[in-house]
């Protein structure tokens, strides 16, 4: 009995053992089985934030290193380290009598700009497809020489920039080697001689403009007044005034102040490099002219009738204000955030250095001091199509009554098209995947260079509008509804972006490169408007602007934008040749109806012998067609290849030709013009433009004047757009860009023997799968998408 309990027990005890056994077992099988899981997991993890990191670098903003590629090298910009040696090699140049430009006065001789200068066309072009030597790499410098007499601007090449060795006067055949001292930009060494007249006119009117305007220019706090001279224009050639408009500060209280402008001014004269000659010559209080500062306050005091206060503007603080309004119609129901654009298998296009390759396309970006910026050997599938593609000049030309409605006319270059860049924002200006790249420019105040980042950026955007499309259809057969194949593919482009502030507009440049061959360069206004005095209160009745606020004594004047852009096309090399296909109606007797006419549409072809010849006065009842073609290479079906230039905003200038204005923007006088090339005539701005509209140190006129032979010849076209602008309620706080997009496009004509897009991979193409109604879709990717990326901030580097 008892060995039976003993048996029982040991039983009992096995039994146990065992079940204990089995769940250690099912305990240890679930214990791998989560691990397995977990280390899965961890796998899955590490291979998604591989992936989110692989796209974090994807959409880096730092390009990559400068490469051995030989464009990098010649169309490279200045170095600090190369603006020092340049300043350090002029400095000690004893015939130029330097001082460093801190110490320098307006009798001083001293150094006012440094910028790179691209060596000439035949050298560049012998270095990048002859195997020639390396042209020197150049800068020109812009030297006041107030020592001298008369002061004189003079411009000189200093060369080579990494070790100088040389400088030399430059030389223009289209423009004297001295520019007029009175025609250069007004620079801190001269307002230090102008601030303290105005400062002294200011305080004699300090109650006077407190009592009307609640704002002032002294002991002011958060309502202070600021002086902008944005109206530098000379009456007459070789003079220099300038018109002083009074602005209430960025502050709390205001912000956007180009809508916060006073009808107070000041005109001041400052011509030669005698301060003591300095004055004030006018003052301006609300819309009425004084000789001196006397005048007007003795009117002021002794006319109640003629003062008249300017309150804070409807809208208080938050007129003029970028921040969000809050209700109204238009208020978001939701806070979903805008769609972004990502590339999941990363970038299709490099940047490294300067060099940009797309797709086929290559060129190189350049940021030059005055004009806007350059792209340059841009080819295309290894052809050079274009030497260079930029933006040339800007203009803004006001109307209204005086002062500022007679002086407001602005010519951008003479701020520096290149200085006038600023960061963008990223995510917004540009989408998160771009490039962004630098720019480093000489600043002549503080005799140092200025580093700014981020003010160019490069991307691809699918534009969400087919490149091309068809949908092949049964159209006469019995049933319609049938298809033998359907295509299509997106256009998915390359931008270059950049957007000029200057002052108060922001001009948004985009040069955009497509599959098929084709080149846009286009521009959108947009900014804050500037203000002019309204003489007339009736809404119905001004001619001269818009009233937008009325508690303002100011208005929104009419005002024509026009920019000038450059086309140095290459067609199969630099011997092209310029023809227009002229379209016009022509009347036939029909060949089967007798006594019957009828009318379409035929075209002729004119080749343009010379450069007046060739100028382009845009006439909507003469259309044509305008193409730039090589009379030496023969397409296969036996046309020459060509590249057609077409725009979308061709803009007349309507002012009188002996006008300033007029005489100042001639690049806008005719919407096409072509040019025999010269390494003189690399631009139509001009940094001197806005004070010598009388006698232009650079004459575009002259470009053309001398009518060279333009057949068989390196041919440069000179493309100007616009569009008038009457302002209205809704451009404030600013004015918007749809509907204002300007652009002119380069585009194959018989240049390829088909549409060179249907190489690209992006294509799709849809075909009936058999006789059922399924579908056979053909894409030429097989990766997948990689990655999402999970970056949602809204950057800007300052």
């Amino acid at each position: 009995m008892a060995n039976l309990r003993l048996w029982q027990c040991l039983t009992v005890l096995l039994l146990l053992t065992s079940i204990g056994l089995l769940i250690g077992v099912i305990i240890l099988a679930v214990d791998k089985q989560e691990n397995d899981k977990s280390s899965k997991a961890n796998s899955y993890q590490q291979q998604q934030q591989q992936q989110q990191t692989s796209c974090t670098d994807d959409e880096k903003s730092v390009p990559e290193p400068p490469g051995d590629d030989k464009s990098n090298k010649v169309f490279s910009k200045l170095t600090a380290k190369e603006y020092g040696k340049v300043t350090t090699y002029l400095l000690a140049q004893v015939d130029l009598h330097l001082t460093e430009t801190s110490k320098a006065t307006l009798i001083s001789n001293y150094i006012y700009t440094i910028e790179s200068h691209l060596s000439k066309k035949s050298d560049i072009l012998g270095y990048l497809d002859e195997g020639q030597a390396m042209p020197s790499r150049e800068a020109m410098v812009t030297i006041y020489m107030g020592a001298e007499n008369p002061p004189v601007v003079k411009e000189y090449i200093v060369k080579p920039v990494d070790n100088p060795t040389s400088h030399e006067l430059y030389q223009s055949p289209i423009r004297s080697s001295s520019i007029s001292w009175n025609t250069r930009y007004m620079d801190a060494v001269e307002t230090s001689h102008i601030a303290p007249l105005i400062d002294d006119v200011t305080k004699r009117v300090d109650f006077i403009l407190k009592e009307s305007y609640n704002y002032t220019f002294h002991n002011c706090g958060n309502q202070c007044l600021m002086g902008v001279w944005p109206l530098p224009m000379a009456q007459s050639a070789g003079e220099r005034r300038n018109w002083l408009a009074a602005f209430r500060k960025e502050s709390p209280l205001t912000e956007g102040y180009h809508l916060h402008q006073m009808p107070f001014f000041i005109e001041f004269a400052s011509s030669g490099n005698d301060p003591t000659k300095f004055k004030i010559t006018k003052v301006i209080y609300n819309n009425k002219l004084f000789p001196d500062v006397d005048s007007l306050i003795q009117k002021y005091k002794n006319d109640n009738s003629f003062r008249e206060k300017v309150p804070m503007p409807l809208g208080g603080s938050r007129y003029g204000s970028p921040e969000r309004r809050n209700g109204g119609a238009f208020d978001p129901s939701s806070e979903l955030p805008p769609p972004e654009q990502y590339q999941p298998n990363g970038r299709r296009f490099t940047v490294t250095g300067n060099k940009v390759t797309y797709l086929g396309w290559s060129f190189n970006i350049r940021v030059p001091r005055t004009s806007g910026v350059q792209v340059l050997n841009v080819k295309f599938h290894g052809k050079r199509i274009a030497y260079e593609v930029s933006a040339q000049d800007i203009a803004a030309l006001y109307g209204g009554l005086p002062p500022t409605g007679i002086f407001m006319q602005f010519f951008d270059t003479s701020w520096q098209l290149g200085v006038q860049l600023f960061p963008l924002i990223k995510g917004v200006d540009c989408p998160r995947n771009a490039i962004y790249l630098d720019n480093l420019f000489y600043d002549s105040t503080s005799s140092t260079t200025v580093h700014r980042k981020d003010v160019v950026c490069v991307f691809e955007l699918n534009t969400g509008t087919p490149l091309r499309r068809h949908f092949s259809s049964d159209f006469m057969g019995p049933d319609p509804t049938k298809y033998h194949f359907s295509f299509s593919m997106p256009d998915t482009v390359l931008v270059v972006r950049f957007m000029n502030t200057v002052i108060n507009y922001d001009y948004v440049f985009d040069y955009i490169f497509h599959q098929n061959g084709v080149i846009d360069a286009k521009v959108s206004p947009t900014g804050y408007m500037f203000m002019s005095p309204l003489y007339n209160k009736d809404p119905w009745t001004n001619k001269y602007g818009t009233s937008i606020n009325p508690r303002l004594l100011m208005q929104a004047p009419i005002h024509h934008h026009l920019f000038s852009f450059k086309f140095d096309i290459d067609v199969m090399g630099t011997r092209n040749r310029f023809e227009t296909l002229d379209i016009t109606p022509k009347s036939h007797d029909h060949p089967y109806v007798p006594g019957v006419k009828y009318t379409m549409n035929t075209f002729e072809r004119k080749l343009k012998s010379t450069e007046m010849d060739a100028l382009v006065q845009y006439d909507f009842n003469k259309p044509k067609y305008y193409v730039m073609y090589n009379n030496r290479k023969t397409h296969r079906n036996g046309y020459k290849h060509g590249y057609r230039i077409a725009a979308q905003g061709f803009s007349k200038l309507l002012l009188p030709e002996d006008s300033a204005p007029a005489n100042a923007t001639h690049w806008a006088r005719n919407q096409v013009v072509i040019t025999k090339y010269s390494d003189f005539e690399q631009t139509s701005a001009s940094k001197f433009r806005q004070f010598d509209v009388h006698e232009p140190a650079v004459s575009f006129k002259s470009f053309y004047d001398n009518n060279e032979n333009i057949v068989d010849e390196d041919l440069v076209a000179w493309v100007s757009v616009g569009l008038q602008h009457i302002p209205s309620a809704e451009d404030v706080p600013v004015t918007t860009t749809p509907g204002k997009t300007l652009t002119v496009s380069i585009q194959p004509y018989n240049y390829f023997d088909e549409d060179p897009s249907f190489i690209s991979r992006d294509g799709v193409v849809v075909r009936r799968n058999g006789n059922d109604l399924s579908a056979k879709v053909t894409s030429y990717f097989t990766k997948k998408k990689q990655c999402m990326t999970k970056n949602t901030k809204v950057d800007i580097q300052l």
